[in-house]
């Protein structure tokens, strides 16, 4: 085979993984959509930051994560319970919000924290992170208790002390109110059992040292742990999906028949065939300059379809409609197909755009340079 043969061949091959690639993104959206994937994985990592590895489920790291996610941790709990998290999600069956500020983080931990019976905030998140104990209302309840006593008794008195008795009035009417600002600190998206784990309250501790008690600086330490985190849960989505789209990619060459391995082999041979995927591809780069868009799954079924249809003059390139053999090399082709569609669209793209531009300043000789009559009178429907 020339060169330009050769060259061909290869853009007409990634122009089909691209069509493919296009059509197993478009399945994939339609999946993680319905499941909110996003949002699942967005609870995998904020239940990583906030539960220790015993109260962390492992198969929220797995790819089953896309589909289902469990925690058992009261801290993630309270976290989602919290108004400032829940009413970011659309209510119903998938209600969490598949993406949250640093700032809203940050702000939502530190309310939670700040929650307990000190009327200060900073000794409040102390007592929560172990530095300084709990506080304990019993003493002021005791307070009161013996007040109200003593104050029944000087009031049954024969010659009761007026002075003495309005201080203590007074008195227990302040011991009341600092007891119930004290006790009535409990919202109802708090649930039984908010308990920080040994190895949270010990990172949390940590970041509270740092900031040497101030309010503010905690909170920015807490945006840039929760940032370094979701640059990881990012990672960890992209991996899943690399996975599902490998899953989707071999279903996709199972049920169409797209063997690499044949492609090459009747694109080397059928030179109308080259002509018309070359042509396609583009076609396909004008009309998409940005890009390959995914655009509906029926959309994408019926280009796929109606390419099939006009390619089956020459040759069986984009379907299973010739029968064959299933060999070895049959199975092969198939996963050399699903991992090229792993790849994903973008990339597909970008190399097709660098071929073309290849091909475009290669000088074509004189017998390959016009396109057979079939394929100048073919009119293709491009994605997008």
């Amino acid at each position: 085979m020339t060169g330009l043969v050769v060259l061909d061949v290869f853009i007409s091959l990634v122009f089909i993984f691209l069509l493919y690639s296009l059509f197993a993104m478009t399945i994939i959206e339609t999946i993680t959509s319905a499941f909110s994937s996003r949002a699942k994985n967005l609870i995998t990592g904020i239940d990583r930051l906030l539960a220790d590895d015993q109260q962390s489920k492992r198969i929220n790291h797995t790819f089953l994560n896309l589909f289902w996610v469990k925690t058992d941790n009261p801290l993630t709990k309270a976290f989602y319970k919290h108004p400032s998290i829940k009413y970011l999600g659309h209510k119903g069956i998938n209600s969490k919000p598949s993406y949250i500020t640093k700032e809203r983080f940050a702000g939502t931990l530190f309310d939670l924290l700040k929650q307990g019976s000190y009327l200060d905030e900073v000794d409040n998140i102390s007592a929560t992170l172990g530095i300084i104990q709990e506080y304990d209302s019993s003493e002021l309840a005791s307070r009161i208790k013996s007040t109200q006593e003593e104050l029944k008794v000087l009031e049954q008195s024969v010659d009761p002390d007026k002075l003495t008795i309005e201080a203590l009035k007074e008195e227990l009417d302040f011991l009341k109110k600092e007891h119930f600002q004290r006790t009535n600190k409990e919202h109802p998206w708090e649930i039984e059992g908010f308990s920080l784990g040994d190895e949270t309250k010990y990172q949390l501790k940590l970041l509270w040292k740092n900031a040497a008690n101030d309010k503010a600086k905690f909170r920015v330490l807490m945006e840039n742990w929760y940032e370094d985190q979701m640059d990881r849960v990012a990672g960890w989505y992209k991996r899943k999906l690399t996975f599902m789209t490998f899953i989707i990619g071999l279903a996709i060459a199972c049920t169409f028949n797209v063997n690499t391995i044949r492609l090459t082999t009747d694109l080397s041979k059928n030179e109308d065939m080259r002509t018309l995927l070359v042509e396609s591809a583009k076609t396909h780069l004008a009309e998409n300059p940005e890009g390959g868009t995914t655009s509906s799954f029926d959309a994408q079924r019926k280009y796929l379809d109606s390419l099939n249809i006009t390619l089956s003059s020459y040759n069986d390139v984009l379907g299973a409609s010739k029968a064959e053999d299933y060999t070895f090399w049959t199975f092969l082709g198939w996963l050399i197909t699903a991992f090229a569609i792993s790849l994903g669209a973008p990339f597909w793209f970008d190399l097709l755009n660098k071929l073309m531009k290849v091909r475009n300043s290669v000088k074509i000789p004189v017998n390959t340079a016009s396109a057979s009559p079939s394929s100048e009178s073919t009119n293709i429907n491009v994605v997008g």
